[in-house]
């Protein structure tokens, strides 16, 4: 499996599951596109609000694995992790900033327009490094990329040991996050709240499932992928708004995800279940489609559906339409913005201890990597 770490397709499509969710949930509630823009109280997505958070902590446990395995060749030093940072910071970044663009402008224009229900406005300078801030970032789901800048980091200090003791760093870091927790479980200072936020744990399941996939221990793909799969949604179902935040949402949830994903690897690695190429496909555009769907769903709702009349036909129609834009839109910024950029970068002098190009560079969490509620 080492060797065919650029080949974790199911991973890759369970990407596009993570980004579809997070669509989902901008889509429905009471915050959402459908009950804040489009005429009638109908609510048909209002249901898929709070489990479409879970698209996040998929992110993250995706995240986790995929470092573990993409960097297990890695040799330890400062190289490496200077490597791994700069591969980090060129794949997130860039593409960030593009997507950040329209809505500084906006910001500038009209500041009560952008994250107007945040509990502060957001901070320029933060906005764009990534940074803690009191209320949300100008691109309102950039609050998930700043925990998985966070975990690079240290992901980064892990690198400076062998492989088999970079364990050690993840597992004290582990620690710490659960002793933060528990010693500042109600702060409001932004960095304090990032490094204690039990939200990161979900970054270490995905890592342990990473070290089980070098290790080829697959146990029961099937088995495991089926309870796994229906443990993680009835929680994600039934947690209500405890998923968008919390040790409900840190540890069961994304325990359970964890669960699913090493499942579904190994229904790969032992061919029992490749995903469609389709998804696959989606799943690369994945970080640009994270990025792009809420600029996409604020144009369209503010100067499309606003317009539109009260009729539950129309309503169903406009739903839908507002998808296929949201994929295809996001879709063509890949190819147009995401890929340019990531072949700008990556087409740069290699550096010592870099690691062979990998499913990584694909997408984040980001790529990632969100939603617009930050975690409780």
């Amino acid at each position: 499996m080492v060797s065919d770490r650029a080949r974790l397709r199911n991973v890759q499509a369970l990407r596009a599951v993570a980004a579809v969710a997070v669509v989902l949930a901008h889509l429905g509630g009471t915050t959402g596109i459908e009950d804040t823009w489009l005429a009638g109280d109908y609510g048909w997505l209002r249901p898929l609000h709070f489990p479409g958070n879970a698209g996040v902590d998929l992110f993250f446990v995706i995240s986790g694995l995929i470092m573990v395995v993409t960097a297990s060749r890695m040799t330890a030093g400062t190289a490496s992790a200077g490597t791994f940072l700069y591969r980090r910071a060129t794949r997130i970044y860039p593409v960030y900033w593009v997507a950040t663009l329209p809505v500084l402008a906006l910001f500038l224009l009209a500041p009560q327009m952008v994250n107007s229900s945040a509990s502060a406005p957001p901070r320029i300078l933060e906005s764009l490094l990534l940074f803690p801030q009191p209320g949300a970032p100008l691109l309102l789901v950039g609050w998930t990329l700043t925990f998985e800048l966070y975990f690079y980091l240290v992901f980064a200090l892990a690198l400076l040991l062998p492989p088999r003791r970079r364990p050690l760093v993840l597992g004290a870091w582990g620690a710490v996050i659960v002793a933060l927790a528990f010693a500042f479980p109600t702060t409001t200072q932004p960095w304090l709240a990032l490094v204690s936020s039990p939200l990161s744990l979900e970054f270490l399941f995905g890592a342990v499932v990473g070290w089980l996939i070098l290790q080829r221990r697959f146990v029961s793909p099937v088995a495991v992928t089926v309870v796994g799969g229906i443990a993680a949604t009835a929680a994600i179902w039934l947690g209500g708004e405890a998923v968008t935040g919390g040790w409900y949402r840190a540890v069961v949830v994304g325990g359970l995800l964890a669960v699913f994903v090493y499942g579904v690897v190994g229904l790969e690695a032992t061919d029992r279940l490749v995903a469609p190429r389709w998804l696959q496909t989606l799943g690369d555009a994945s970080y640009s489609l994270y990025l792009w769907h809420v600029l996409i769903l604020a144009a369209m709702g503010r100067f499309l559906l606003a317009r539109l009349p009260d009729n539950a036909a129309v309503h169903g129609l406009a739903l839908v339409s507002t998808f296929a834009v949201v994929i295809v839109g996001s879709s063509i910024a890949y190819r147009l913005i995401e890929r340019p950029l990531l072949r700008l970068f990556r087409g740069r002098q290699k550096r010592p201890g870099q690691a062979p190009a990998s499913i990584a560079d694909r997408t984040p969490a980001a790529n990632a990597s969100g939603h617009s509620h930050a975690p409780k």
